[in-house]
């Protein structure tokens, strides 16, 4: 199964100039639970399908707001001359 098909919503945002986050929600506790039990969503997971430093994905879950946040670094400084998002 998708992550897109068990999640009510993703989305992304900047977090300051040089982190991005991932907010993913979901409308049960169900599966959120089911999401969280599979271990797809982990540091481990996110660094191998992503070029990261080990160490720098962080994984927030929150059960009571049925959400999961990934914190990831930036490829460029937010407002660099490197930016590509204008």
């Amino acid at each position: 199964m998708k992550l897109s098909e068990i999640a009510f919503f993703i989305k992304s945002n900047n977090a300051g100039a040089t982190f991005l986050t991932f907010d993913i929600g979901f409308k049960d506790a169900q599966a959120f639970d089911r999401v969280m039990a599979s271990g797809t969503i982990g540091e481990s997971m996110i660094e191998t399908l992503y070029p990261f430093a080990r160490g720098h994905v962080r994984i927030y879950a929150y059960r009571p707001a049925l959400v999961i946040k990934v914190t990831v670094p930036r490829p460029a400084t937010s407002g660099g001359p490197a930016e590509r998002n204008f």
